[in-house]
């Protein structure tokens, strides 16, 4: 019951986040985050409005992703979709805030499900899905799939004539490469300016609101866009509406994109994949003014503007089975973001997710890196080093995946969770090191293909540093 009203609560707050006080017509401050943006006239225009909500700390965050329920929620509200459907997706519970918004959208007819009963309300919203939502809602031929954009290629079969009656009419438009972005995720700023455009349009008779159209739909990107190299998704027979509710179409998507334990240098990672395949993740510093990378830079290692991330890598999934891996390289009291992307074996490709975190505030036996430098099928090489100013032991331990996670006590004694000391290279050394040097381990008498656990910490007598942990898989 606890986790179920967290849940509620939770999803609450994001969409208050969102929608704003409907009918407030005084003038809102400017955020310092739309400040210069390339949309902020209209996300003002909203703020005055009561159309959009802040955040807390007084921020808009016009660059983060919109996920499908949020948008959903959005449509309804603006063109006043009210009547609900009765809808049964495994993935909207009626304890959901989005279930409503959700039931709404389905009566209305502009957007469905997958071919397997879900609709992930969670995953971020793509720039072609919004094309088929604005060309649902607004009722546009969608006869002619003739584009024009220089990545017309990756736009999907489904999509392909609602992104043309869209960009037609200028509710969304291109970006000034000539690119559309189709698998883009569309951002909160992006989602704003559509919807104005799509106004123009707006049936009689649907009641909502009329914000004032965008002077233009063409953002002014921070970095140019990237335009994704993956392959179009492969499109299923029957089914309803996948994605945008354009078509029915295999989508990869991944859930749960969480972390757990968070160092001071490194960092847990849980991904739910939908498919079988390979999740791919590029860790970089958290910026608000930042866009995410493609799935392509994701799989590359790149951020949006092309250059290499602080951490990336990639592992193997089973559909619908949670993966865990570490990302590192990381520096203490650092906000990061971590983009993660997923491929099917068949080479079809999700969008991007974003996961941002913090890390732990540094101390005077904190370690400055953890890391891999090559895994085996029974061998692998780690290193740690220490940055404070005295020397100090420096432990580790070593469990399979499955295993609890040992205490800090426990690891400085080189114990498991059960309190039974470790040999062998499954816990070390017994000396102390000194600052600032790297100290390679390297670790014997693994088992293939199999996962583990390392746990690093510094100092003594209950002044331990951060525990960090470093997650392996032998070949």
């Amino acid at each position: 019951m606890k986790k179920t009203w967290r849940g509620l609560m939770a999803g609450l707050l994001g969409i208050s986040m969102l929608l704003g006080s409907l009918g407030s017509v005084s003038a809102a401050a400017t955020p310092k985050d739309i400040q210069g943006h390339w949309a902020q006239k209209q996300l003002q225009s909203w703020l005055d409005k009561g159309y959009l909500g802040g955040y807390p700390d007084g921020t808009v965050k016009p660059n983060k992703a919109i996920t499908r329920g949020e948008y959903v929620a959005l449509i309804n509200r603006l063109f006043g979709f009210t009547e609900t459907a009765s809808i049964s997706f495994t993935d909207v519970k009626s304890t959901n805030w989005v279930y409503s918004e959700v039931a709404k959208a389905v009566k209305a007819g502009y957007i469905g499900g997958y071919e397997n009963n879900t609709f992930r309300a969670n995953n971020p919203l793509t720039r072609q899905e919004a094309a088929v939502i604005a060309a649902k809602v607004l009722k546009l031929s969608t006869s002619s799939t003739t584009l024009k954009f220089k990545d017309s290629a990756q736009v999907a079969a489904w999509a392909k004539g609602a992104v043309v009656a869209a960009a037609d009419k200028k509710i969304i438009n291109g970006y000034p490469d000539g690119t559309f972005g189709p698998k883009k995720s569309l951002t909160r700023a992006e989602a704003v300016g559509i919807i104005s455009n799509s106004v123009v349009y707006k049936p009689a008779g649907t009641g909502g609101v009329t914000p004032t159209p965008a002077p233009t739909a063409t953002p002014a990107p921070t970095a140019t866009p990237v335009p994704s190299t993956s392959p179009t998704a492969t499109p299923v027979t029957g089914g309803s509406g996948g994605g945008g509710g354009g078509g029915s179409v295999t989508l990869p998507s991944v859930s749960n994109v969480t972390y757990g334990h968070v160092g001071s240098v490194a960092a847990d990672v849980y991904v739910t994949p939908s498919v079988t395949g390979a999740v791919y993740y590029v860790v970089a510093p958290y910026s608000m003014n930042v866009t995410a990378p493609t799935a392509a830079q994701v799989k590359d290692g790149l951020t949006s503007a092309g250059t290499a991330g602080v951490h990336s890598g990639t592992i193997a999934t089973t559909a619908n089975t949670t993966v865990a891996f570490s990302v590192y390289g990381l520096s203490a009291g650092t906000e990061y973001t971590v983009y993660v992307a997923l491929a099917d074996n068949s080479g079809n490709w999700s969008g991007v997710t974003p996961l941002r975190l913090k890390t732990a505030a540094s101390s005077s036996t904190s370690l400055t890196q953890v890391g891999v430098t090559s895994i085996g099928t029974v061998t692998a090489d780690v290193y740690a080093t220490y940055g404070g100013n005295t020397p100090t032991p420096l432990k580790y331990v070593m469990v399979k995946a499955t295993e609890a996670d040992p205490t800090a006590q426990q690891i400085s004694e080189g114990k498991d969770s059960a309190g039974v000391v470790l040999t062998g290279t499954f816990a070390g050394p017994n000396s102390t090191v000194s600052p600032g040097v790297k100290h390679t381990f390297t670790l014997t008498g693994l088992t293939s293909n199999t996962a583990y656990k390392i746990f690093f910490i510094t100092g003594s007598n209950g002044n331990f540093s951060p525990v960090e942990i470093l997650r392996i898989q032998t070949k």
